[in-house]
């Protein structure tokens, strides 16, 4: 396959993965709860006015491609849904290429890294439309977690990868895509927000634009992401909406 076709496609779902919460390795899990017949006797009595701990609310990948229906894009385009084997097989390769990527500065290589993992038990839907007048892309990613606490590390990390590694070179198949990428101010609807304009050089000279603002509410974050030679960071103002959106229904 020709890595000027591929390249620009796996990159953008590669970074909304990672921006979506997939970008932080799950926790390795299990149960906290005292096993049968010890510690409950040695452990002090429960206070009366304790306040049980609310279940994190669970998505099913259907209840996220339900959100994702009826959304439509900047030009009033509805969203396509993206078929969950196509999904897969769309992760799969962005995790094989970044994983067989050679990126500098070194410590950068943890975007990539990142992007390649997948918390356990969650659940993910996307959609997506293109405009062929502003031959851009526009992606939308729900992603659902069982813990709401990988979902704001997620974002901080976000943040301070994006100023760590504002400029980067990715290296595949000996061709180079150079990323210079700055944060912008936008805020969403939800508990957090993320937002961030890279402008990518490919192999062929083309320059492409990326736009990404994310947001979250409990376990559920949704990520937006435009992709296009003639984009600025005013897309990122419909981007938001679209985020907002999104998390209403969830």
């Amino acid at each position: 396959m020709n890595l000027r076709s591929i390249t620009p496609a796996a990159l953008l779902l590669a970074t909304t993965l990672a921006l979506a919460g997939c970008g932080s390795p799950s926790a390795a899990g299990g149960s906290s709860s005292p096993a049968s017949g010890e510690s409950l006797a040695a452990s002090p009595a429960a206070s009366p006015s304790a306040t049980p701990t609310p279940t994190p609310k669970a998505y099913a990948e259907k209840e996220l491609a339900a959100i994702i229906a009826g959304l439509k894009d900047a030009a009033g385009q509805p969203l396509a849904a993206v078929p969950a084997s196509e999904l897969d097989q769309g992760i799969e390769s962005a995790r094989e290429m970044m994983a067989a990527a050679k990126i500098t500065p070194a410590e950068c290589g943890a975007l990539a890294d990142s992007s390649a993992q997948i918390p356990e038990g969650s659940t993910y839907a996307a959609g997506g439309s293109e405009s062929a007048k502003e031959e851009a892309i526009t992606v939308l990613t729900l992603v659902a977690v069982t813990d709401p606490e990988l979902l704001s590390s997620n974002v901080e990390a976000s943040q301070m990868n994006s100023a760590k590694c504002s400029n980067f070179t990715l290296e595949l198949q000996g061709q180079k895509i150079t990323t210079k990428t700055e944060v912008l101010d936008v805020q969403t609807a939800g508990d957090n927000s993320f937002s961030s304009l890279s402008t990518q050089t490919l192999p062929s000279g083309q320059t492409m634009k990326t736009v990404v603002v994310m947001g979250t509410k409990g376990t559920l974050s949704a990520s937006a992401v435009a992709s296009g030679t003639g984009l600025t960071a005013d897309a990122s103002e419909d981007l938001a909406r679209l985020v907002d959106e999104a998390l209403a229904k969830g």
